[in-house]
């Protein structure tokens, strides 16, 4: 059995559950509210658990407190039991437990990983969260959501929740809601109009594969910047190719391959007289081998060679360089180290980042990317939107204008995020963001 106690002053209240709050918007998505008996497993079907042992964990969640009105009241101290069993009948397992609690009064969560002793085949253990009631405590709920993985097999119980109310002091505080910040409203009517331009907009967000995580934001983050293309820039609907969750034959159908670099971007264009604009959200990946970066489509398999089942970031460059536009934009953003802000995802590469090898850029194309060399692309789920993105479309609502003639140039809109995306990076997840722009810095990105 193992014991916890929470209690102290409001910073520390869930920082004495030794959680560490590392940002993932992921983990925020917990909603549920009220009381659940012994947990309520949520699974999403199309990522099923496929065990490679016979080991199988089984995890649950129990709240208690004094009074028995289920409810955590003035001078009361509850406990959340957290059950791990061992079904194997003939292997041991050593849990490692992925907790998360959500306050309602606190848009950010709080996160802990909590190691257990090896349960032997047929047992069960428990490790026991203390809260104590505080006075600075908000009336409104707590949710706990949990998930035990085997550290021998690396099999993996299914989530479970519970939530529990609260009765604070404080003035009680309304259930949260989504927080759109400036860049997802009133997105600004540009003056330019660009007929002839061609863009593409890929949002990567629900990954097929178990072992890739989701990328929370990547679909909002497309959606928006395809609306600030059509207000903003000017570009007609009609001409961006917009894809959402895109595979690999997605991929090769609009940029081409290797041997056939005529894919429908290549179609779409005016020779001369059509500018491009290129985004992609979602994940990158390096082959570990070559150290070259490839995309990660959603039907990507991390278990097979990136050659196999990404999209060369080589090619892509490459195909783009024969495209006949009159310019061409690109931004990216992913990082290529093989991690992300959920973790590793080469799961079979060393747990350091990759420094990867970026392919050669031809002097026409100018290019944002969120993350330099080995960095992590991060989130920020206050806006609802990556991190880099978020920034690039303040920058291009005229707040990266630094002589105010309402012109966007490449360079403002350097400048405007070299200011914001490391320092906020550092800040909230103390790490170094490092995003790249090359290109000719004098172009004119938008007018507003």
């Amino acid at each position: 059995m193992h014991d916890i106690t929470i209690g102290g002053t409001m910073k520390k209240i869930f920082v004495l559950l030794l959680f560490t709050s590392f940002g993932s918007a992921l983990l925020a998505q917990d909603k549920s509210r009220g009381y659940s008996n012994q947990g309520t497993i949520g699974k999403r079907p199309e990522k099923i658990i496929r065990t490679t042992s016979a080991a199988d964990i089984v995890c649950t969640l129990s709240f208690q407190e004094p009074s028995g009105d289920r409810v955590l009241g003035e001078g009361e101290t509850a406990t959340v039991k957290i059950s791990v069993k061992n079904q194997s009948l003939s292997n041991p397992i050593e849990p490692k437990l992925e907790v998360i609690a959500q306050p309602s009064w606190s848009r950010q969560p709080m996160s802990s990983i909590k190691f257990m002793s090896q349960i032997e085949q047929g047992q069960m253990a428990a490790h026991n969260v203390l809260l104590k009631w505080d006075e600075r405590f908000s009336s409104g709920t707590i949710s706990f959501k949990v998930k035990a993985t085997d550290q021998i097999s690396g099999i993996v119980s299914e989530s479970v929740e519970l939530s529990f109310q609260v009765e604070g002091k404080q003035k009680p505080v309304s259930e949260p809601t989504p927080v759109f910040v400036d860049v997802d409203v009133s997105v600004p009517y540009g003056p330019m109009r660009s007929p002839d331009a061609v863009a593409v907009i890929i949002g990567n967000g629900d990954y097929i594969h178990n072992d890739i995580p989701d990328v929370t934001f990547s679909i909002n983050d497309a959606a928006t910047v395809k609306k600030y293309l059509i207000n903003t820039f000017g570009y007609r609907e009609e001409n961006i190719l917009y894809l959402k969750n895109a595979t690999k034959t997605d991929f090769e159908m609009v940029f081409g391959t290797k041997d056939v670099p005529e894919g429908k971007l290549y179609n779409y264009i005016k020779p001369n007289r059509s500018d491009v604009f290129v985004y992609y959200s979602g994940h990158g990946a390096p082959d570990p081998g070559s150290k070259k970066a490839y995309f990660m489509p959603v039907n990507c398999d991390p278990s097979v060679n990136l050659r196999l089942s990404g999209y060369s970031l080589e090619t892509f460059y490459q195909n783009l360089e024969k495209i006949p536009a009159k310019s061409i934009t690109v931004m990216i953003d992913a990082c290529f180290s093989g991690g992300s802000q959920q973790g590793m995802i080469i799961k079979n590469a060393s747990p350091m980042f990759i420094d990867v090898e970026y392919p050669l850029i031809g002097s026409k194309i100018n290019v944002f990317t969120s993350a330099s060399g080995d960095q992590i692309a991060s989130w920020y789920p206050e806006s609802n939107h990556s991190l880099f993105t978020y920034y690039f479309l303040r920058a291009i609502r005229g707040e990266a204008d630094q002589n105010k003639d309402r012109k966007i140039t490449i360079q403002e809109v350097k400048s405007y995020i070299d200011e914001n995306v490391p320092y906020t990076a550092r800040r909230k997840y103390g790490r170094e963001q490092t995003p790249m722009v090359k290109g000719n810095l004098e172009t004119i990105i938008c007018t507003y």
